[in-house]
């Protein structure tokens, strides 16, 4: 019987959960959504409203 160790991501925005193997990463290294395209890492939270803050205005 053989075992096979899967990793998911979970995307903080969308809630998107998937295979972290068909996950696309940026330059730096951080996953990037497939279903949303936000971008994951340190900053990902304050990019993410930032650009809500421009799309009320």
């Amino acid at each position: 019987m053989s075992f096979e160790w899967v990793s998911y991501f979970e995307c903080a925005t969308c809630g998107e959960l998937a295979r972290a193997d068909a996950v696309e990463y940026d330059s730096l290294g951080y996953s990037v959504c497939p279903l949303c395209g936000e971008r994951g890492g340190p900053l990902a939270s304050v990019e993410a409203d930032a650009r809500s803050v421009e799309a009320a205005e």
